[in-house]
């Protein structure tokens, strides 16, 4: 049995969602569509002022500032959104490492036979499972052998 705790506060929420988006964008073939897209964007900036046609220019230079300028910004406005919505906003995550799941209380919230696939980022343990992704940064464990244990759980 293996004791997570940590306090689910803004820069947990807000590192949690910039590290999952990260290593997704980074690990995963979307990142081909999203650059094909950001090229298509940046030729037509070029290929608008070329040939006069304003309205392209406009909406090329608006897809490329978002790209460049304002994604992460927006994305970080929404999530401090949608956290400080949340009923678990600034609340302590206590959960247990059990021989069979994660439990939360009594209730279990994760069977280990429904996580598909774990990664280790720099901060956190990443669990991609059936019902979505679960975060648990390395400061909810008591100490660096307790998370290599429950790696070895998992």
């Amino acid at each position: 049995m293996i004791e997570i705790k940590y306090v689910l506060d803004e820069k947990t929420a807000i590192k949690s969602a910039y590290d999952i988006y990260r290593y997704e964008l980074k690990n995963s073939n979307k990142k081909f569509i999203g650059l094909f897209f950001i090229a298509l964007m940046q030729f037509g900036v070029v290929g608008a002022l070329k040939h006069n046609v304003y309205g392209f220019l406009v909406i090329s230079t608006i897809g490329v500032l978002y790209w460049y300028v304002f994604r992460w910004p927006l994305r970080r406005f929404f999530i401090k959104r949608s956290f400080y919505k949340s009923d678990l906003a600034n609340q302590t995550i206590n959960l247990v490492a059990k021989d069979d799941g994660i439990y939360k209380g009594d209730a279990i919230q994760v069977e280990y036979k429904n996580i598909y696939k774990v990664e280790q980022l720099e901060d956190a343990i990443v669990l991609y499972h059936n019902l979505g992704t679960t975060y648990i940064p390395n400061k909810a464990f008591k100490n660096s052998e307790q998370r290599g244990k429950f790696k070895k759980m998992i």
